[in-house]
């Protein structure tokens, strides 16, 4: 048998161990990232670089992209040079968890179910479903397109959107087309009033054709910088300089060189 100044020292013990272990859960975990990259002076970026606008490898085996620029903006403006590292999508939360890079730039969806691998900044590009409507055209949302034809990809975003809005609208004419290209071209053809097709084909088509114009985005699916879920102070200094890039103008360059036929 135990004698009780035994089992009352044993549960004080056990009482300590268990605050000791509860403090540590309770304080903050270092940002190693963030700390490495001050003593080195380099901010690692991971990237699938294939997939252009955002980032592809041109014929001088360069990565190039809207994503690349952006992250050398961020980088630039917390005082670091950058390196980028091309990762296959499939592996770059992996990257980031295993501290192969620092943060990620690579077009990616802030999405939940990554939530144990990476936070995410505010939103620097929103993907979701675009109207797209002859430039000067009055079509500002939905509700103007009452007795107007509407033009989808089959089995898209848009097309489920396009579904809802038939509902609504006493008089609404939707085709249906096999690609965003597509559904783009019956509005510069006049065999549509409007499109509604993603975020990148709209801003694109809106670039490299004066006729057409973006009316306004309809559905989210926001683009986000991710960091390691540890990243706390990286992942401040990535928000404030994308705040003072939507703030200056620098994001809207970007766009301009990206995506409507800017010098990059």
């Amino acid at each position: 048998m135990i004698p009780l100044p035994v089992k009352r020292m044993a549960l004080r013990l056990l009482i300590a161990a268990l605050a000791a272990l509860t403090l540590a859960a309770c304080r903050p975990a270092e940002d190693t990232a963030w700390e490495r990259a001050e003593e080195t002076g380099v901010l690692r970026v991971g990237m699938d670089a294939a997939y252009p606008p955002f980032e592809n490898v041109n014929e001088q085996n360069e990565i190039v992209g809207f994503d690349v620029d952006l992250a050398r903006e961020i980088a630039g403006r917390l005082d670091l040079d950058i390196e980028f590292v091309n990762i296959p999508y499939d592996s770059l939360y992996d990257s980031l968890v295993t501290g192969q890079v620092d943060m990620l730039v690579s077009a990616l969806i802030a999405a939940y179910e990554y939530e144990a691998k990476a936070d995410y900044s505010i939103p620097y590009f929103n993907a979701g479903q675009h109207l797209v409507v002859p430039a000067g055209a009055p079509i500002q949302g939905m509700e103007d397109l009452d007795g107007r034809t509407l033009a989808v990809e089959v089995g898209s975003g848009g097309d489920v959107e396009a579904r809802k809005w038939e509902r609504r609208l006493a008089d609404l004419d939707v085709e249906r087309y096999p690609d965003p290209g597509a559904a783009l071209l019956a509005v510069l053809g006049d065999d549509a009033d409007a499109a509604l097709v993603d975020g990148i084909s709209a801003r694109l088509a809106a670039g490299e054709q004066p006729g057409l114009a973006v009316a306004a985005a309809v559905t989210d699916e926001l683009f986000a910088v991710a960091v390691h879920p540890d990243s706390d102070d990286l992942l401040e200094h990535v928000n404030d300089a994308l705040e003072d890039m939507f703030d200056d103008g620098t994001i809207d360059a970007l766009l301009v060189t990206w995506f409507e036929g800017g010098e990059p």
